[in-house]
């Protein structure tokens, strides 16, 4: 009992100084980019306010891929990343996939038709 005494007491001590401090808790969101396959034979990737990306910061990603043909697949190359494929050959929709990006150049394009392809850098 008095264990259970102590514990609720040093909780509740720890939240009086946090609000007295003013201490909040922080939590860093992950930059999206939104990537697109198809229709017909094209193939972009955005960032969050709709701009073409071609330069990041190293560092944790997530990648909303919308694949608009079932003829093509989404596909990342890069330092550290050797033929990602996001979406595969024969699906439509959406994926979503957490990536961490190193410094270098990087490929994003289709298997089945390379020519469909764009390129960014990580700095």
């Amino acid at each position: 009992m008095r264990f259970r005494l102590l514990a609720v007491a040093s909780a509740a001590a720890l939240v009086a100084i946090g609000i007295s401090t003013g201490a909040t808790a922080t939590t860093t969101a992950v930059a999206k980019l939104r990537g697109t396959i198809g229709p017909g034979y094209t193939i972009s990737l955005k960032d969050a306010h709709g701009k073409k990306v071609k330069t990041l910061t190293h560092g944790k990603y997530t990648f909303v891929v919308r694949d608009k043909a079932n003829i093509h697949n989404f596909t990342l190359k890069g330092p550290g990343i050797k033929n990602k494929m996001i979406t595969g050959t024969g699906f439509v929709g959406t994926k979503t996939v957490p990536v961490t990006l190193k410094k270098g150049t990087y490929r994003f394009y289709c298997t089945v038709h390379p020519f469909v392809t764009g390129t960014f850098k990580v700095t």
